[in-house]
């Protein structure tokens, strides 16, 4: 198979890709709007009331009592109905004939005597036991209850000894039309608030809910507003590390002594012209502004024309001899605030790499398309593939992102997996760099009034999906390798675990990738070299 020249570089390696051959994993959660909600609600609610016999309102009071699971629900209904009646309020109804329209009654509120009007018994019907009220104490009782939240939607009988519900039915009859809208938005989001297997997307003002598969590997979701979050700690996305670890590091971002580390993150001179420079673009290539205009890296300061992305990602400790004990003590403290300052300043750069990609993206999606297309006169399908590349964009950040907190929680004594770790993200850094740099600068060629059609589908359109596939790949390995705990270390043969250069470059016998002889790892795949 033949291999496409990397538009940076004379390496060889990315390899064009059989559309056909590339699977898609299948979610382990679903998106649901408010829309989808009430529609589950309903058919819910049919189902059960349906399965027991028993009216709508009925089967609504037992899913809120049992969290809105319908199997629960039915199997306790079906083991002992009586006491599950008592449990949820759902009482056996008195015989109402023996009322007659006109009777005085009093009130249990207010104890002022009424007349029953049979033609009211719609609304008293809805009640599951025999205690009077007017309709104006009832009206106030059911509202001042909805005013306290969401416990109105296990209301209970004003007499103090009863427990009998009061369902949603009687509470729609009874009540203005806000407090209506209040009661439903609270049975609404009870759905979502009472059940284990569902949570809010936590993005302000998003309104859409996830449901997930309990005891799913993959935590990470992602929202129908695209933010992507953890189901089990409502963070931002962290696989590879665990949630206490994201607990630990944000505890340590937010600490007074350590968080004066944001200025080196924000803020660096040029190298040329030491003007101070503030980081506003996507990736991390940087120009200065005129007279100067030298091209440097945003991480390690270095020239760009010659710059190597593998350089600049490993922690390299200064070593310090002939000091006294205080002179160690000191320089040991230093040195925890430069490792600490070393990784910061990466997992920031590329905190902030992706937030300005999640806001390209969105315009890509809701302007540039429709412009290139007018350009080019192509139709929108067609220009998918650029919107493809700038969500793998996105996801690789946020995975590059958390392998800086990934390493800086390593092992000091696991050193042969720290150097492979080190290689992989510097190989993981150069394969974004390229894809993000590539789509971000070389789409700009084609809004030009001279745009070449024949080149953008020959050229631009291959290379940026050849280059979107292949760096998906090794970022989905590479997170496989970092969640396995680097276990290809462990499992490899003593002689090929030692992290160096090798003779020549050789081809993957699992996924026949061309890699440089640089390391032991497939760059492809992550097969180890010889096992």
């Amino acid at each position: 198979m033949d291999y496409l020249e990397d538009p940076y570089s004379d390496d060889e390696g990315y390899e064009p890709i059989d559309e056909s051959t590339e699977t898609v994993d299948s979610k382990n959660y679903k998106v649901l709007t408010k829309d989808n909600i009430q529609q589950n609600q309903e058919h819910d609610v049919a189902l059960l009331s349906s399965a027991l016999s028993v009216p709508r309102t009925a089967a609504a009071v037992l899913l809120l009592n049992y969290k809105w699971n319908v199997e629960n629900g039915q199997e306790a209904w079906f083991s002992d109905e009586d006491a599950v009646r008592e449990s949820v309020g759902l009482l056996m109804k008195p015989d109402a004939g023996s009322r007659k329209h006109g009777e005085l009654l009093v009130c249990g509120i207010c104890f002022e005597p009424y007349r029953y009007n049979a033609l009211c018994e719609s609304v008293v019907a809805v009640a599951y036991c025999d205690h009077s009220f007017c309709a104006a104490c009832l009206r106030i009782y059911v509202s001042v209850a909805i005013d306290e939240g969401p416990r109105c939607l296990d209301l209970r009988c004003p007499e103090m000894s009863c427990r009998a519900v009061i369902g949603k039915d009687m509470v729609n009859l009874l009540v203005t039309r806000k407090d209506r809208k209040k009661y439903f938005e609270f049975y609404l989001r009870s759905y979502v608030e009472l059940n284990s297997e569902r949570k809010w997307c936590p993005a302000p003002d998003c309104g859409c809910a996830i449901e997930y598969e309990l005891g799913s590997e993959s935590s990470g979701v992602i929202c129908e507003c695209l933010r992507s979050f953890c189901w089990h700690c409502a963070e931002d996305s962290h696989s590879p590390v665990e949630c206490e670890t994201v607990k630990n590091w944000i505890l340590k971002n937010n600490s007074e002594s350590e968080n004066v580390t944001w200025v080196l993150a924000n803020t660096k001179p040029c190298p040329k012209c030491k003007v101070p420079i503030e980081k506003g673009i996507g990736c991390m290539h940087m120009t200065c502004k005129p007279p100067c205009g030298y091209h440097f890296c945003w991480i390690c300061l270095g020239s760009y024309r010659s710059h190597d992305s593998r350089a600049c990602n490993g922690y390299k400790e200064t070593v310090r001899r002939g000091e006294s004990e205080v002179d160690r003590l000191r320089a040991s403290a230093r040195e925890y605030i430069r490792r600490y300052a070393h990784y910061f300043e990466r997992w920031n750069a590329n905190r902030k790499s992706r937030e300005k990609a999640e806001a390209d993206l969105l315009e890509v999606k809701t302007t540039k398309l429709q412009q290139l297309g007018e350009k080019l006169c192509l139709p929108a399908g067609q220009l998918n593939f650029v919107t493809e590349a700038w969500e793998q964009i996105v996801e690789c950040r946020r995975v590059l992102k958390w392998t800086y907190v990934y390493g800086y929680y390593m092992a000091p004594e696991e050193q042969t997996k720290t150097e492979l770790f080190e290689y992989l993200q510097g190989q993981a850094e150069v394969a974004l760099e390229r894809l993000h740099d590539y789509a971000e600068n070389k789409v700009q060629e084609y809004f030009r009034d001279d745009a070449d059609l024949e080149k953008f589908n020959e050229v631009f359109r291959k290379e940026l999906a050849n280059l979107t596939r292949v760096t998906g790949r090794y970022f989905a390995n590479f997170l496989k390798g970092l969640e396995n705990g680097l276990s290809e270390v462990d499992d490899a043969p003593l002689e090929v675990r030692h992290v160096s250069r090798t003779d020549g470059d050789w081809q993957c016998p699992i996924c026949t990738f061309l890699n440089d002889g640089e390391h032991n790892i497939c760059y492809s795949c992550m097969m180890v070299r010889g096992s």
